[in-house]
């Protein structure tokens, strides 16, 4: 059983998972695509993005140093990006009960 989910992780952690969602995020909609989540990444992917998105030069040690996220030839298993993803999407799609707020694109409405 994959014990690896977002709230698993330390604090620290979380916050590279959400700076690399919403790099993923960003990407996606810059190049007009879906955001997709896959089950592994490329330490190369990894750094690129953490560079970009998450204030870091290199991917986490505690990401490409653990032999048990490895996916063959330098690419690694991040399930916690998964479940932080599947989190959101089920967030999204609850409805807004009456009178409550809801955030549509960059504004605030009532339901």
């Amino acid at each position: 059983m994959n014990t690896k989910t977002y709230n698993t992780l330390k604090i620290k952690q979380q916050t590279f998972i959400k700076d690399l969602y919403n790099g993923i995020v960003r990407e996606s909609e810059d190049n007009d695509h879906d955001v997709t989540i896959i089950d592994s990444y490329s330490r190369q992917y990894l750094k690129m993005m953490s560079a970009k998105y998450c204030g870091m030069q290199w991917a986490p040690a505690w990401i490409v140093k653990d032999k048990s996220r490895q996916v063959g030839g330098g690419s690694y298993s991040l399930p916690e990006l998964k479940d932080y993803h599947d989190t959101i999407m089920k967030s999204e799609d609850l409805p807004a009960e009456d009178g409550e707020m809801m955030i549509i694109g960059t504004e605030v409405v009532s339901a």
